[in-house]
């Protein structure tokens, strides 16, 4: 019997949550993996992507309970393959699984081509995302508080896909 470790249920449940809320039928194949990152290569009928998936398993503490914030470390690792996908011209889009406690109230966050050449440039080591509770946007900081941070749009499947 093949052991289940925690690291599948987080890019599991990316990939669940993009073939179930696609209008389009997704094909995925698997280009690298580790316990930080996966990379797919996804085929829809009309276009085809590159799915670089990060996740945290828990958001961090907040003063409020209807705030909620999540910090994504990058390492050079993954800076580089980000920069290499984006020259070689590939459409790339970066799933942030936001988790939780439990699972039941995780998130997804989908980050697009520009937006992450955006983060890339500012040379930072990390993504910290948040979002208030019904608010229908992401804000990703990127210095000067909430109200200068890029807007990254609650739901973006067919947007993307």
């Amino acid at each position: 019997m093949s052991e289940i470790i925690l690291t599948d249920f987080y890019y599991g449940a990316a990939l669940s949550v993009l073939f179930n809320n696609s209008v389009r039928k997704i094909s995925a194949a698997l280009i690298e993996s580790d316990d930080t990152r996966q990379l797919y290569c996804l085929t829809t009928d009309n276009n085809e992507c590159r799915l670089f998936i990060k996740y945290r398993t828990m958001r961090n503490e907040t003063k409020t309970e209807d705030y909620n914030s999540w910090v994504f470390n990058l390492t050079e690792r993954d800076k580089n393959e980000i920069q290499s996908l984006i020259e070689e011209g590939h459409n790339l889009v970066l799933a942030l699984v936001c988790g939780v406690a439990g699972f039941s109230d995780s998130e997804l966050a989908l980050l697009d081509k520009e937006q992450i050449k955006r983060i890339i440039d500012l040379g930072k080591g990390s993504i910290t995302i948040s979002r208030k509770k019904r608010e229908r946007a992401y804000r990703i900081s990127i210095g000067g508080g909430r109200g200068n941070a890029m807007r990254v749009a609650f739901n973006r499947f067919e947007e993307l896909f």
